[in-house]
């Protein structure tokens, strides 16, 4: 029995030895150009074809191909030395390295032989870390023997010198990447914003790789192939960047693009509203209120005092964010107040936002009752090298809900310059005043109509829709009756709106050029979407709106019934229902799941409604 349990562990033993073997992959290699490596054996490269790996030198040893991890590895057991033969003879003399990845838990030297015909073989001694992969770079410099015609390799191992197991990957000569030389870029500089593209020359290189061209700060200059064109106000690396090929790697060099504008050589309109209509914050035209700074510690940019044809004016530069504080006994009370407005002058190609920011009831940072709004993109985006005027309704501030105590300004930019002017809040937008704007439903069309209490030096009024709310096209222009002090009644019809939303507002044009917007109004027409219907919102807490498309019969219905069935809600249509409206009251109602069914003859259609 002793006997049997000593054969039983020998057993085990010689088991375990020759079941070890890497668990893991090698690592890959790095990504090389094709000029820079010859590969024999590795998933990364392509690999010489018509290798033998395992000729018939006489050997002991055994060999196999195996997958670890998902990686094709070369496995020599029982070795005692191993020969590889090239279909055809390798030129590495370009080469400084040969790479082999080895794992062995038993053999802890490796010798490494490239055989040149009629040369002496040379050796390289691996020294190998048992039971874990192995990265060697066998620098060529090692060999004596000329590199440019290496018929075979041969593998020994040298400690113990047989029976010993090798796992060999990522078998390559490579030689590191030559960085090309790259002169005579150049760029003209300095531009003017106002300059006409240009194009770039190709510089000089020793690389035959193709070049492509980037612009680090694209609010400054863009790149389109090799054409640059100025875009904005500051600095901006353009780059030439060249590709590898052959012995060169990617390369790249670069200058400096400096990018200037011809300041403005007038001031913005001044305002013509009456003063008792006006709280001003940096205004020629009226009494301003005190502003405690014009650029905040905390904020993003540079402010400076400029005057320009005798009026002063505040120039902001390097803008990310500049904040103006008013605060304390300084805030401001605009309750009465509907409008903001801000002239602009900016010489960029780039978006400006405007943040306001009220202190709450107890007139202090913080506490609980601040209120800010969402910023604001000014719209539309100012025109370069011209003054641009805006009035926003307060309404266009969303999420100031309070502006009893007004006490901070961002503008926001992507390191903007820009000048400003006139900054005030105001009752109305112009000299013109606007009021009863609205657009409703008309059958098919849409009746958009307005009022004025006033108008002084009025052009007209263009009338601009939208499909999404922020992008508006003109449609028709009306005619202004110039100069008034009585109220005067506008209308206009939309005879084409789209399906789905419709968003109106009106532009107020003065003879002198100068402008103002309206508030939006919104009308909605049903979409095709093959109900013959559309609803909102969904999910619906108490009022569903359901917007009716073509009405074919005039013995249709529009019912609400719940997942059992149940009839909820309802109502008859007919033909006269045509592009209308039809309201239900859901609030009663238990929350679920509940389908609207729309029938119209022989068509029924229905779509799933939640009710919150």
């Amino acid at each position: 029995m002793r006997k049997n349990y000593i054969l039983t562990l020998l057993f085990a033993f010689t088991m375990m030895k020759a079941s070890a073997q890497p668990t893991t992959a090698a690592t890959v290699p790095p990504v090389r150009s094709a000029s820079n490596v010859i590969s024999a054996f590795s998933g990364a490269y392509t690999d010489l074809t018509g290798t033998d790996w395992y000729p018939n030198w006489g050997q002991a040893t055994q060999y196999a191909q195996i997958t670890v991890a998902g990686d094709a590895v070369k496995k020599y057991s029982n070795l005692n030395y191993q020969g590889v033969q090239f279909a055809s003879a390798i030129n590495a003399s370009t080469m400084t390295n040969l790479h082999i990845d080895i794992w062995s838990s038993d053999c802890s030297k490796f010798d490494v032989y490239p055989i040149v015909p009629g040369q002496p073989e040379q050796a390289y001694t691996i020294n190998v870390t048992p039971s874990s992969w192995n990265e060697v770079n066998i620098p060529l410099s090692s060999y004596t023997i000329p590199l440019n015609n290496i018929i075979q390799f041969k593998f020994v191992s040298n400690t113990p010198s047989s029976g010993t197991t090798v796992y060999l990957d990522n078998i390559y000569f490579w030689t590191a990447a030559t960085l090309p030389t790259i002169t005579g870029f150049t760029v003209p500089t300095p531009k003017l914003v106002t300059d006409a593209p240009f194009t770039l020359t190709q510089p000089t290189s020793n690389s035959t790789g193709a070049f492509t061209y980037s612009s680090s700060n694209t609010n400054v200059a863009t790149v389109l192939g090799n054409v640059v064109t100025m875009v904005g106000v500051g600095t901006t690396t353009i780059s030439a960047n060249q590709a590898a090929a052959g012995i060169y790697s990617a390369g790249t060099t670069s200058s400096t693009l400096v990018v200037n504008y011809t300041p403005p050589t007038s001031g913005a309109v001044a305002p013509t509203l009456a003063p008792s209509a006006v709280i001003s914050l940096f205004s020629d035209a009226y009494t301003n209120k005190p502003v405690d700074t014009w650029s905040t510690g905390w904020d993003q940019a540079d402010v400076a005092d400029v005057v320009i044809a005798g009026n002063n004016v505040k120039l902001y530069t390097n803008t990310n964010f500049a904040g103006i504080e008013f605060t304390g006994a300084n805030s401001i009370n605009a309750t009465a107040m509907n409008f903001y407005h801000v002239n602009i002058w900016t010489p960029n190609q780039s978006p400006i936002r405007v943040k306001l920011v009220d202190f709450g009831a107890d007139n202090s940072f913080g506490g609980g009752d601040d209120k800010e709004s969402i910023e604001y993109q000014l719209t539309p985006q100012p025109t370069q090298n011209g003054w641009n005027s805006y009035f926003i309704p307060f309404s266009s501030f969303t999420g100031l809900t309070t502006r009893a105590n007004l006490s901070q300004m961002l503008f926001i930019g992507s390191g903007t310059t820009f000048y400003v002017d006139n900054i005030y809040f105001s009752m109305s937008a112009l000299p013109v005043s606007i009021s009863n704007f609205s657009a409703v439903k008309n059958g098919n069309t849409v009746n958009i109509n307005w009022s004025t209490s006033s108008e002084i030096n009025n052009k007209g009024f263009g009338i601009e829709r939208s499909k999404d709310g922020i992008n508006f096209t003109q449609i028709q222009f009306v005619n202004a009756n110039g100069n008034s002090t009585v109220n005067k009644n506008y209308t206009a019809i939309d005879k084409s709106p789209v399906k789905g939303m419709n968003y109106y507002r009106l532009l107020q044009v003065d003879n002198d050029g100068k402008q103002s917007y309206s508030s939006v109004a919104s009308v909605k027409f049903a979409t095709n979407d093959g109900m013959g219907i559309s609803f909102y919102p969904n999910p619906v807490k108490s009022k569903l709106t359901v917007q009716l498309d073509n009405i074919s019969t005039n013995a249709a219905s529009l019912t609400l019934v719940n997942i059992e069935g149940k009839v909820v809600k309802s109502t008859l249509l007919n033909q006269q229902n045509t592009n209308t409206i039809v309201s239900f009251d859901v609030a009663s109602i238990s929350r679920g799941v509940y389908y609207l069914v729309f029938k119209d003859g022989q068509n029924t259609k229905s779509s799933k409604v939640i009710v919150e």
